[in-house]
């Protein structure tokens, strides 16, 4: 019984830091320079097609950008795998009203069948605010609830 409450209460503990990172992560995103420009971007047409390199501030893991089919709209994230790039990560696309702003945008959901269960929980949402220059918003969904936790950008 005392095992059950010492875990119970470590599980507790690590909910609330959790969810205090992801409030903290969400208060300084929405404060950061990105968060005006994605506000004042727009729905790219046309559609995002084929590759594009991602790009993120102060990250240098495997992720490289993302694919799109705009005709089925899905696409894969791209990794560096080994002297190759894999596709991996499905999602699925469309055009909508921003999760936490009001303008428009293309969201990017991860939420399908297949995907690990931490990856659907994100969504993602781009604009373009150049030429072939789209800048992304990464939200974690917890319930009803959602977080934003950074920004990405993505060229043709």
């Amino acid at each position: 019984m005392r095992l059950i409450r010492i875990l119970s209460g470590v599980l507790v503990a690590v909910l609330f830091v959790g969810l205090g990172f992801l409030m903290w992560r969400d208060f300084k995103s929405n404060r950061s320079p990105n968060h005006t420009l994605f506000r004042q971007g727009a729905v790219p047409k046309p559609l995002p097609d084929g590759p594009h390199k991602g790009t993120v501030v102060g990250y240098d893991g495997d992720w490289i950008g993302k694919t799109f089919d705009a005709k089925t709209a899905t696409g894969k994230n791209l990794l560096k795998a080994g002297s190759g790039i894999e596709e991996r990560y499905p999602f699925v696309t469309a055009v909508g009203r921003g999760i936490a702003d009001p303008n428009t945008v293309v969201k990017i959901d991860y939420n399908i069948a297949g995907n690990p269960l931490w990856l659907r929980a994100i969504l993602d949402e781009i604009v373009e605010v150049g030429p072939n220059h789209y800048l992304g918003k990464i939200h974690v969904r917890v319930g009803p609830v959602h977080f934003a936790v950074g920004y990405f950008e993505l060229r043709k």
